[in-house]
């Protein structure tokens, strides 16, 4: 059981590298035909609702970067830690 522990958790460092960059290929979330809309409409409350929710996606999408990017630095960091060495 032990001995699986380090390969899994470079299993686990390659797959949440791979998510990460496949998410760092995507576009960040922009601004939609709504937020426009209110911009010419003029309705000012509405459109600081629509950049509050705008601002939350992309801090989510950078939160979700940094936690998939630092997890697979620590798995990294674990597997290694949980490594036999050869020498007894």
């Amino acid at each position: 059981m032990k001995s699986l522990i380090s390969p899994l958790c470079l299993f686990l460092a390659i797959l949440m590298l791979i998510f990460g960059f496949a998410l760092a290929s995507v576009e960040a979330p922009e601004e939609g035909i709504e937020l426009h809309r209110a911009r010419v409409a003029g309705d000012e409350e509405y459109e600081a609702v629509l950049e509050a929710q705008l601002q939350q996606r992309r801090f989510a999408r950078t939160g979700l970067l940094v936690c998939l990017f630092g997890g697979s630095a620590a798995m990294t960091v674990a597997a290694f830690v949980t490594m036999r060495s050869g020498v007894r």
